[in-house]
């Protein structure tokens, strides 16, 4: 086995609570090396079609996307994994120290920043041609100043 150096580590990770996800994906490989994580989500409540969400597609993006992180959180019970949980709102800097804060509480450092998560408009799915210059800033926030 490839000892990654992870052991131990603490990885803080957003946008963590759509369970086939980056940020859950990363989260189950870091903690499968023996990495601490903690898991930052937003909740964003959108419409979709429950019929449709057995396929991969908008629907199914959108069901994931509006709920909180149970099935993630679910895996990492199973892996045995020590890990963290928090819905929080990472485009508000008051919240992001209250994040840290708890993080230091609870393990003491983050060694690690995966910065997932993002935000857009999604009337209609962005795409290259519809992409607006706020869902742009509102994205560049989320990700880089926070």
């Amino acid at each position: 086995m490839v000892n990654y150096g992870l052991k131990n580590k603490v990885a803080l990770i957003t946008g963590a609570n759509n369970p086939q996800g980056i940020g859950a994906t990363t989260a189950f490989a870091f903690a499968r090396e023996g990495a601490k994580v903690v898991l930052i989500y937003k909740r964003i409540h959108r419409q979709f079609d429950q019929s449709k969400t057995d396929k991969n597609g908008v629907d199914r993006y959108f069901e994931a996307n509006s709920g909180n992180a149970d099935r993630v959180e679910s895996r990492l019970k199973e892996m045995n994994a020590d890990y963290m949980i928090l819905e929080s709102d990472i485009s508000n800097e008051d919240t992001v120290k209250e994040i840290y804060s708890k993080v230091l509480e609870r393990f003491g450092k983050v060694d690690i920043l995966v910065n997932n998560a993002a935000d857009g408009d999604m009337d209609g799915i962005d795409t290259i041609e519809k992409i607006t210059q706020n869902v742009i800033d509102d994205t560049f926030a989320v990700m880089i100043l926070t």
